[in-house]
């Protein structure tokens, strides 16, 4: 009769089944019971309470420090979205009305400004 070899990691993967399993049975007796499901019901409310308390602060903190909420950020974000929309509408309104009555000129070359280098003589080099 011959023996199997000894295998490592068949053996840790038994081990790991046997522990997924009992951690498996363990938890959905916890999970079962009406006093889990409560404690989680609450520590939920207070969880909720604590947000809204933090949020009230850092709201008059932000106020006495004369810097804008995360609502009014919000709200300015919205009216300049709209902003863009309306800038766009009118924009590509007037690119169609310009479409139908004339060409679009090009816009104007900018100005030379700098004069080229003369030479000892007054005279520029050609």
């Amino acid at each position: 009769m011959t023996q199997a070899p000894f295998d490592p990691v068949a053996q840790w993967q038994q081990m790991l089944q046997k522990w997924e399993q009992e951690i498996n049975s363990w938890s959905g007796k916890l999970t079962e019971s009406e006093q889990f499901s409560a404690m989680v019901g609450q520590a939920s409310k207070v969880q909720l309470v604590a947000q809204r308390a933090f949020a009230e602060q850092m709201e008059t903190l932000l106020g006495n420090l004369n810097l804008p909420s995360k609502a009014q950020v919000e709200a300015l974000t919205e009216r300049l979205d709209g902003l863009e929309d309306s800038i766009d509408r009118v924009r590509l309104a007037i690119e169609a009305l310009a479409g139908k009555t004339a060409a679009v000129p090009a816009p104007p070359e900018p100005r030379r400004t700098k004069k080229p280098p003369q030479d000892k003589g007054g005279s520029a080099k050609a």
